[in-house]
């Protein structure tokens, strides 16, 4: 498997783990509630760091087990006392033949399971690492009858022999709005290399 590195400002930008012992982890969580008050300038209260903790934990566990995401990052200028952002890379094995079909299908979602509400908006996207890939964004009502927004940018890598996907989603559509520019410059940044090469 490619290590997904990206180019992307370190302080907006946090590798999160997705594998790490539990006491690992929670050592992580520590110095990432640090940075996000270091990041906004105060220190957080107690009931931000209990909720940021809590999704951070439940994201980890989601993302390792039941999506089986490869890497995953998280977004720090999100307001504290709202939840993490949280963006995931997963790696799929290179179909040239039918490369154009198989972005599709990994950037928009399954019309077998997609409500029936969803709104899709799907358009090329240039990537200065991968040259034009896709992004798509998609909308729907959650069961709770909240909106949900979710981003997804897919690319073709022949030289690696893999597709890559990046993918986050967000209940609060007007932040997320308010920061696409900001992801998108994300997406751009992102990389891959073998792990055996040094950091650049």
């Amino acid at each position: 498997m490619m290590i997904v590195d990206t180019d992307a400002d370190p302080g907006l930008w946090f590798h999160m783990p997705l594998r790490l012992g539990k006491s690992e982890f929670a050592e992580w969580l520590d110095l990432q509630l640090e940075a996000t008050g270091l990041l906004h300038q105060r220190k957080l209260t107690w009931r931000e760091k209990r909720q940021m903790k809590k999704f951070l934990e439940g994201s980890a566990a989601m993302l390792g087990h039941r999506v089986e995401a490869d890497q995953a990052f998280l977004f720090g200028p999100m307001p504290p006392q709202a939840a993490p952002l949280v963006f995931f890379a997963k790696q799929f094995a290179c179909d040239e033949e039918h490369s154009e079909l198989h972005l599709s299908m990994l950037a928009e979602p399954d019309p077998g399971t997609a409500e029936a509400s969803e709104r899709v908006e799907t358009t090329p996207f240039h990537s200065p690492h991968f040259g034009t890939g896709l992004r798509c964004l998609r909308s729907w009502t959650a069961p709770e009858g909240h909106l949900m927004l979710a981003v997804s940018y897919a690319w073709n890598d022949p030289s690696s022999n893999i597709d890559l996907l990046l993918k986050g989603h967000y209940d609060d559509p007007a932040l997320l709005e308010a920061s696409f520019d900001v992801i998108d410059d994300f997406a751009r940044s992102v990389r891959l290399r073998k792990p055996s090469e040094d950091q650049a």
